[in-house]
């Protein structure tokens, strides 16, 4: 399951998300998530794995509705 956040990030880091994304045809969550990812299995150590799916969001998300509450 995935989680809602909001988060504040360099503009310079955000350029490069943005261009990798482009380049990968990935969403700017998804090379976000890709990044931690992999900062967190460095993290870790070999051996510990990060459990994963193949799900993807294919819908529409709509902050309005979201924070309508």
């Amino acid at each position: 399951m995935k989680s809602h956040i909001s988060a504040t990030i360099d503009e310079d880091i955000l350029e490069q998300v943005d261009r990798y994304g482009s380049e990968e045809r990935r969403s700017r969550s998804q090379v976000i998530e890709l990044a931690l990812e992999k900062f967190l299995r460095d993290r870790a150590g070999e051996g510990v794995d990060i459990i994963t799916s193949a799900g993807k969001f294919s819908g529409k998300f709509s902050r309005e509705e979201t924070y309508a509450r």
